[in-house]
Formats: structure tokens, C-alpha cells, sequence
């Protein structure tokens, strides 16, 4: 079994608790706020997202890159040039807490429309240089293969935040549905300070000493992070600009705030959570195959490349056609279960088919930033969300909600399609019989055996 599988099985089984955790928290949540309180608490983490991309400045594909390239050939230190890493994304952390922090109530008021999302915004703006430098951690932990590793510390933040969360509710039952939001971004702070004292305890327990050698310059840095973090920063303020018009759309085709809130808080509170929870699984593939496409690329191993792709996209397709069939026909079953109503089953039957598309997008976004095409990338996700920005204005407040389903369809669709295309160009992947006489597993393994042998010699 290739170090590969072995790492995307044990990260796998740690996204599916995570995701597992985060859905059961969901369930609790609405349970305790409500679909319109989720809705809310749905925007503020539209803004908090925005922020955080800003944060983080593309430093987490950077650092995998960076750090791969350093465990190449023995040209560079690898202690050293994380170091340059955290000075990198320590400095928009800074800078981004100090913007949400200043203009939450600007935020609040002319965006959210809740001036309830003040002081929530304010608590946020404490956990962002952490949030920027914790994912240069996971940069370099998916660079040296211990991701699963790191996961079991990403599970202790997850469970940190729930237990700080339910104690404080616990410890006052009289909150207001007002306080909601403060309580859930505190637990959600302290949580990520806690992520960041284990990654970097962690990090000092098993990274090797520091060399002679030199680090990556800061240029290199840059030349990766700057594609990704611009494109990535774009098409998210993009996508916050489109989750806070989707409200404000209902609401002007007819409906009060309050349902405007409960339709947004059902849809991405509660369907999407439940069609997503499967994709842990590739979520862990698409992080773990940047690495190892990106050494093939270094050694240029074309065959290698196109059979990982190829073999990628064959079991991905597999496998979200049957979470689709599922989410479909156990809609009822899955949202009685999880979030004890059927408001969601009609949202989790309608997007399941998107389900394909999505997880497809998935996995081909990943190669493609293994393969050096972030760009790209960025290009395509930039164009996703304008297509969505301009489809939101002028289609919810004639359609409504399924004004919203018709949107998130199109943009699937073109996302994927636009991807797989450069997919396509990038290397070969027709789905086509081997003309080796070997049998096609056996070629694989043979050519990825040696690969590892040469990685293993340098």
C-alpha cells in the first residue's frame, strides 16, 4: 500500500469524526438558535471567511510547495524556510485582525444588517494572525506527510470549541437569542489558540535540526502565494458579497427577514453540511496529492502523472455517484436524524445531484495546484463568482429560493467544467485501455515504486 493511500486513509477517518462532530454541533446549534439565528451566524461567517483568506494569503498551498521543494535535492533548510513562511503570513494576520476589528460596526451595519453582529466580528478579529499562521502550519505538515498526524490536532480544536461553547451556554441558560453568536466565536477563538499551541509544540517535537543550508528566498514565497492568495481573496469577496445579497434578495422577492434568514440558515446551515460530509474523504485526497504530484512534476514523470490522474478522477467519479444516490433517497432519514425536522429534506433531494460535479471540482482543483496551475485555478474560481454575484442580483428577487438552486447548479457546472479542461491539457486522461502488455495496476505500481525509490535515494 503506497504511502499515498495510507495517509489519505488515516486523514480520512480523522475528517470523517471532524465532519461527523461539526454536523452533530450544527444539529445542536439550530436546536438551541433556530434556522434564522443559523442564518445569522451563516453571515458573520461569510465576513469571518473573507477576513481569514486575507489572513492567510495563500500561505498554506505556498508552505506545501515551498517546504516539498526544500525536501528535494538538499539545496534548502527546511526549519528555515517555514520560518520565512510565518514572517510572510504573520504580517497579513496582523493586519487583517486589525481591519475586522476597526470596522465591524461599518461591517454590521451596512452589510450584515444586524448590528447583533458587532461584537461577534470583534471576538473573531482576536483569532486571525493565529488562523494565518496555523495554516502555514498545515502547509508544512502536509509537506512532510504528517497531515493525519496533524489532524488529531485539528480534532482537539474541534472538540476544544464545542466544550467551551456548550460550558458557557450551560453555565447561563438566561442568554438571549442576541448573545448566541458572541458565545459561539469565543469558543471558536480560544479554540484556534489552543490549534496553535499544539501545532507549533508538535512541530518542534518532530522537525530536524537546523542546517547550514539557506532557505527558500521570500520571492519563491511569493511567486506561489500571490496567484493563490489574490485569486483565492477575489473570488472570496466575491462569495461574501453574494452570501450577504442572497437575504436581501428573498426579502425583495416577498419574503420578511426572518424567513429570509430561516431559507439561507436551511440551505447552507443544514442541506449543504449533510451533502458535503462525505467529501472528507477527497478533501484529504486533494490536500495530500499536491505534494506528491508536485514531486512528480519535479522529476518530470509525465506517465506516473497521468495514471494518478486518471486513476484520481476514476474513483472519485465512483464514489460521489453513490454518496448522491444516498443523500438522495436518505434525505428524509439523514435530516430527521441529524437536525430532528424535515425542513432540509427538500434542499438535500434537490442538490444531490450537484453532488458529481462537486466532488469532481474538488479533486481536480487539487491536482491542479499539484501540477503548478494554480493560476488557472484562481482564473476559473474568479469567474464562478462573478457569474454567481451577477446571477443573485438579478435572479432572487424574481425566483427566490429557486432562483438560488438554478445559481448554484450553473456555477458548479462551469467551475468543474472549466477545470477539467485545463485538467485535460495538462496532461492525459483519457479514459483509454493500456497498450502496455502488463496489466495496467501492475504498471502503476511498478512505475510508482520506483518513483518513491528515487525520492527516497535524494
Amino acid at each position: 500500500m503506497s504511502s499515498l493511500a495510507k495517509n489519505t486513509a488515516l486523514m480520512t477517518v480523522v475528517n470523517l469524526l471532524m465532519r461527523i462532530i461539526s454536523v452533530s454541533f450544527n444539529a445542536y446549534l439550530t436546536s438551541v438558535i433556530g434556522s434564522s439565528g443559523m442564518g445569522l451566524f451563516q453571515l458573520i461567517m461569510t465576513v469571518y471567511g473573507l477576513a481569514v483568506t486575507f489572513s492567510c494569503a495563500g500561505i498554506r498551498l505556498s508552505a506545501t510547495r515551498v517546504i516539498t521543494e526544500s525536501s528535494i535535492g538538499g539545496k534548502y533548510d527546511s526549519n528555515k524556510t517555514f520560518n520565512k513562511c510565518i514572517e510572510y503570513v504573520i504580517f497579513f494576520g496582523i493586519i487583517a485582525s486589525l481591519i475586522l476589528y476597526f470596522f465591524s460596526g461599518f461591517i454590521s451595519d451596512k452589510f450584515i444588517g444586524n448590528i447583533n453582529s458587532v461584537l461577534p466580528l470583534k471576538i473573531l478579529s482576536v483569532s486571525l494572525p493565529f488562523a494565518a499562521v496555523n495554516a502555514a502550519f498545515s502547509g508544512y505538515f502536509t509537506a512532510k506527510k504528517q497531515i493525519p498526524q496533524y489532524s488529531v490536532i485539528l480534532l482537539t480544536e474541534q472538540i476544544s470549541k464545542i466544550i467551551i461553547i456548550i460550558a458557557i451556554l450551560k453555565s447561563n441558560p438566561s442568554f438571549s437569542s442576541q448573545n448566541y453568536p458572541s458565545v459561539i466565536v469565543m469558543g471558536m477563538t480560544t479554540a484556534e489558540i489552543i490549534s496553535f499551541i499544539l501545532a507549533k509544540t508538535f512541530k518542534s517535537i518532530v522537525s530536524a535540526k537546523t542546517t547550514s543550508l539557506p532557505s527558500i528566498k521570500m520571492k519563491e514565497i511569493f511567486r506561489i502565494a500571490f496567484p493563490d492568495a489574490s485569486g483565492t481573496l477575489f473570488r472570496s469577496l466575491l462569495l461574501t458579497v453574494e452570501h450577504l445579497m442572497i437575504p436581501k434578495g428573498f426579502e425583495k422577492s416577498g419574503e420578511n427577514y426572518k424567513v429570509s434568514l430561516s431559507a439561507y440558515g436551511n440551505i447552507h446551515g443544514i442541506a449543504l453540511p449533510v451533502i458535503l460530509f462525505p467529501c472528507a474523504v477527497l478533501n484529504s485526497l486533494s490536500a495530500l496529492i499536491i505534494p506528491e504530484l508536485a514531486k512528480m512534476k519535479e522529476y518530470n514523470n509525465k506517465e506516473l502523472i497521468n495514471s494518478t490522474v486518471r486513476r484520481n478522477l476514476k474513483l472519485t467519479l465512483f464514489y460521489s455517484v453513490i454518496c448522491s444516490a444516498v443523500c438522495f433517497a436518505a434525505a428524509p432519514l439523514l435530516s430527521n436524524l441529524i437536525y430532528k425536522t424535515n425542513e432540509a429534506v427538500q434542499y438535500i433531494r434537490i442538490l444531490a445531484p450537484l453532488v458529481p460535479v462537486m466532488y469532481l471540482d474538488t479533486v481536480t482543483d487539487g491536482m491542479l495546484k499539484g501540477l503548478d496551475k494554480q493560476f488557472s485555478s484562481m482564473i476559473y474560481n474568479i469567474i464562478d463568482s462573478l457569474i454567481c454575484v451577477i446571477l443573485v442580483y438579478f435572479l432572487l428577487p424574481v425566483y427566490s429560493v429557486k432562483g438560488y438552486i438554478f445559481i448554484l447548479y450553473i456555477s458548479e457546472i462551469i467551475n468543474f467544467a472549466l477545470s477539467f479542461s485545463k485538467l485535460a491539457d495538462t496532461c492525459e486522461i483519457r479514459f483509454r485501455k493500456e497498450s502496455s502488455k502488463e496489466t495496467p495496476m501492475f504498471s502503476e505500481r511498478k512505475q510508482y515504486s520506483a518513483f518513491r525509490r528515487v525520492c527516497e535515494y535524494q
